[in-house]
């Protein structure tokens, strides 16, 4: 498994297979205030990607991948507010 779950946190370690999203997100529907630590993730999954996206947790650290830190890193909530705002 390339994702550790301790009490409060769930670490992607290595390259995160499609066989964990399932357990990603069950664990952060059950622990609504986990934090997810992506230091040491080499690459993730389409479906774990959709999973955090989805279930939107608080990062604790970012990957090192730009692309994928970039991906975690977006609010996809505010490019609509903007637009309501401005409108």
């Amino acid at each position: 498994m390339a994702i550790r779950y301790t009490r409060t946190m769930a670490h992607c370690e290595g390259r995160c297979a499609v066989e964990e999203a399932l357990d990603l997100a069950n664990f952060l529907r059950a622990n609504p205030r986990a934090k997810l630590a992506m230091a040491k993730c080499t690459g993730m999954h389409g479906a774990l990607l959709q999973v955090v996206l989805a279930l939107r947790p608080r990062i604790a650290s970012l990957p090192a991948d730009p692309l994928l830190a970039g991906l975690m890193a977006t609010d996809p909530v505010a490019p609509a507010a903007a637009a309501q705002t401005s409108a």
